[in-house]
């Protein structure tokens, strides 16, 4: 039970084979776990026979009529195994089940496929309770679906120790992440003339020959992303996406609106400052808790780093640190589960206004 519910999540993501989904993910279902929720996961995850469809198929509609009335079922959308997809579209036949969809990316917008835009609209409208990045994404939300009930997480949990390296002022910048998805790194020779003194460490898969070839960029190469807080080097970690350098170009360079990058949390446990996309979804944030800067293009790094001053730097590694423990802990996620539970609750006669 949890706030006097029975809870239930899809579980969709397990460590040990990953076909979709990240750490992110991942973590996500293991603070669900610590706070008491019960894992769906269907028999044969990653068996594709008859009979596995079959056991599957059984599970389903077990699961389905001896679900106890008045419980509630989370899950992380998007999900892409067919049997959740099915159970959660069943489920909402059943009007005593409660659904919370915790919205972890919306790939029409990521993509920019608008088809698959409108998709996902349509299956937000299916349901009133969400868990949801931040304030942007929310905003965002509330043109689709009104009528909803959110709760936020503003920054993903991550499930590792944070670092105890202790950060000094230089102009030495860490990027991290999946390198295929960021094509603006192949720009870079450009920020290198207008930012001489700034180089950047990039750290992840599908780094390119371009990449490597532009002098400002060293490639620190792949790490396990649970050990990457304690290899991480550089000053400030960059939140930038897309195809340009004066400006986040493209599907993922407008997607960087709406989100909470989970590069975020990364840095946020390294104890570096960030730098951000002012009109990123997570600059108000970045703002709000004085642990960094935004920009408009990175050729704006250089000057707003010698602009920066010992003291200022300083501020922002200490004000890391509460927001680190949050975030090592699962507490991001753990105040949303609990909050969205309360927005379930009936309001009582005397606490409506007259």
């Amino acid at each position: 039970m949890v706030g006097g519910k029975r809870c239930f999540f899809i579980q969709e993501n397990k460590p040990e084979t990953i076909f979709h989904g990240s750490v992110g993910n991942m973590d996500v279902e293991q603070v669900f776990l610590a706070n008491g929720l019960e894992p769906v996961r269907f028999p044969f995850h990653y068996n594709f026979s008859l009979w596995a469809k079959l056991g599957r198929l059984a599970y389903l509609f077990k699961f389905f009529f001896t679900l106890p009335r008045g419980a509630v079922v989370f899950f992380q959308h998007p999900m892409y195994a067919g049997m959740n997809k099915l159970l959660i579209k069943l489920l909402r036949y059943r009007k005593s089940i409660t659904i919370v969809c915790f919205i972890a990316d919306i790939n029409g917008l990521k993509h920019g496929d608008e088809a698959v835009l409108q998709q996902e609209i349509k299956q937000f409208r299916q349901y009133r309770y969400f868990i949801l990045h931040n304030n942007a994404m929310e905003q965002w939300l509330r043109k689709q679906v009104p009528q909803h009930e959110a709760a936020l997480i503003e920054f993903f949990d991550f499930l590792t120790i944070t670092s105890d390296v202790k950060r000094e002022p230089a102009m030495s910048v860490a990027f991290a992440g999946n390198l295929e998805k960021s094509p603006f790194l192949e720009k870079m020779d450009a920020v290198a003339s207008r930012c001489p003194s700034v180089s950047f460490n990039l750290y992840g898969p599908h780094v390119t020959p371009a990449m490597q070839a532009c002098a400002n960029l060293r490639y620190k190469g792949i790490v396990e992303p649970y050990l990457l807080p304690q290899v991480l080097e550089g000053a400030f970690g960059l939140i930038w996406d897309g195809e340009g350098v004066e400006e986040p170009a493209g599907s993922m360079g407008h997607y960087m609106q709406y989100i909470s990058h989970h590069k975020t949390s990364l840095y946020i446990l390294c104890r570096m400052p960030l730098i951000v996309y002012e009109e990123a979804g997570t600059a108000e944030l970045i703002k709000r808790y004085g642990i960094g800067f935004t920009i408009r293009s990175l050729f704006e790094i250089e000057e707003k780093l010698r602009a920066l001053s010992a003291a200022e730097y300083r501020q922002m590694c200490d004000n890391t640190l509460v927001l680190a423990r949050k975030i090592a802990t699962g507490a991001c996620s753990s105040g949303a589960l609990h909050l969205i539970l309360e927005k379930m609750k009936p309001v009582k006669v005397d606490q409506c206004k007259a």
